[in-house]
């Protein structure tokens, strides 16, 4: 005797049918992606190197206003494991930044001048805006830049690798949004 078909039964088929043919047959997700694929090594080298860059400039604008730290822990530590899931190796998270340097301005790296200094370290950052609420909107743009151009190569990258394009891009327009509303809000 043959089972009743019952509708709960056929989308449980669909599926795992759907997920099934979203794996593209290759395994795992930690094996999809495969590094000897030249082309695909490259795409997420540069992924890698793109997502470090953005954490160092997380960790500029944390050095030269303490007070943003909590605020943007979790969007630097979002970004960090962007790194790993591209095969890079992130940075470790800075230490607690000094609460301020007595002048009022709880900005410990400034110059002279009052503003920020610029990260030496590691290069790949930029001039921290002079302000918080420019360093806030100019980590914005970084995210935002870095969110189109990976969503512009979803269509040419093979399967896996757009996935994971794909989520890392959404997670940087998250980001975006969260970088662009005033603390607690």
């Amino acid at each position: 005797m043959i089972p009743k078909l019952t509708r709960r039964s056929a989308v449980a088929m669909a599926t795992v049918g759907v997920v099934a043919g979203c794996s593209g047959g290759r395994g795992s997700a930690s094996t999809a992606v495969r590094a000897d694929d030249a082309p695909d090594a490259a795409r997420q080298a540069r992924e890698a190197r793109d997502s470090t860059a953005l954490v160092a400039r997380y960790d500029a604008v944390i050095a030269a206003y303490p007070t943003l730290a909590a605020r943007l822990a979790p969007l630097r530590a979002d970004t960090a494991a962007h790194v790993r899931a591209f095969g890079g190796r992130a940075p470790a998270a800075p230490s607690s930044p000094a609460s301020g340097n007595g002048n009022g301005n709880s900005n410990s790296n400034s110059n002279s001048t009052g503003s920020p200094a610029t990260p030496t370290s590691t290069g790949s950052a930029s001039a921290v805006p002079a302000t918080a609420d420019k360093a806030l909107a100019a980590l914005a743009a970084a995210e935002r830049a870095l969110a189109d151009r990976r969503s512009a190569t979803l269509l040419d990258a093979p399967g896996a690798l757009a996935r994971l394009l794909a989520s890392v891009a959404a997670a940087g327009a998250g980001h975006v949004v969260l970088l662009g509303r005033p603390a607690g809000k």
